[in-house]
């Protein structure tokens, strides 16, 4: 059954921007690291990718996911004999999937790309890197759809973008950058991506190069997203059966 929900969910976005966006925003990001930095492309398409491109995607995404619901009405969810937690399960692991699929695609483009040009960051850097930001961002589908079904997709879509590009920028080489789930993405990637949020390569013996935060990040940044899936499928249940 959730196999099903999930196919579907993928199907509705079948000729949607949304899986557009997928697949041409890693090559849009890889292009903009080629034309502004050249052979050190890798570097700047890695840095464009997490503080900028990314956050786009994610938010256009997920905002797109639950606005084609609400144009309906919410019919399309209120009339199925489906439990709504595993209708929100659905939506979330169909976008989930895609996210990886968009993080795999930079990841692979960027690596030829660099055997072209320059290696600044080896391959296996470039996996891990890309995976946990995969991981780390899951937590913001749910909240984002719920965030659309309060404020409509406009508004949330701006709030996620600025909270995105804000806070992880402030937070990310703070002390309590742990308990600020928008930083964590950005700070958790510096062990393999050897640069800060503004691009510039970390220096030799930085303490951000260490490793150690990595593991208790990523476990912070999954269980938050699981808290955030079982508050949001509860409070847009609610509204979707309003709107029935």
């Amino acid at each position: 059954l959730m196999l099903g929900i999930i196919r579907s969910e993928l199907l509705k976005m079948r000729h949607t921007f949304s899986m557009k966006l997928i697949i041409l925003a890693p090559l849009v990001t890889l292009l903009l690291g080629y034309l502004l930095s050249g052979s050190y492309v890798q570097l700047s398409a890695y840095n464009w990718w997490y503080s900028m491109i990314l956050p786009l995607v994610v938010s256009l995404c997920s905002a797109s996911m639950i606005v084609r619901e609400k144009r309906t009405g919410m019919q399309n969810i209120v009339c199925l004999p489906v439990r709504f937690d595993k209708i929100w399960l659905g939506k979330t692991a169909a976008f989930a999937i895609l996210l990886f699929v968009a993080n795999l695609l930079l990841w692979i483009s960027t690596t030829v790309v660099g055997f072209v040009t320059k290696v600044t960051v080896s391959p296996l850097d470039g996996l891990i890197g890309c995976m946990l930001l995969f991981l780390t961002y899951i937590w913001q589908i749910p909240f984002i759809m719920l965030l659309v079904n309060f404020m409509g997709y406009i508004p949330a879509v701006l709030v996620s973008l600025a909270a995105n590009m804000i806070l992880s920028a402030v937070g990310a080489e703070a002390k309590w950058f742990l308990y600020v789930p928008y930083a964590i993405p950005t700070r958790i990637v510096y062990p393999f991506f050897k640069m800060h949020a503004n691009g510039i390569p970390l220096e030799s013996g930085s303490p951000l190069l260490s490793g150690e935060y990595v593991l208790p990040a990523l476990i912070i940044s999954l269980v938050f997203a699981l808290v955030v899936f079982l508050v949001s499928s509860k409070l847009f249940s609610r509204g979707g059966r309003t709107h029935g």
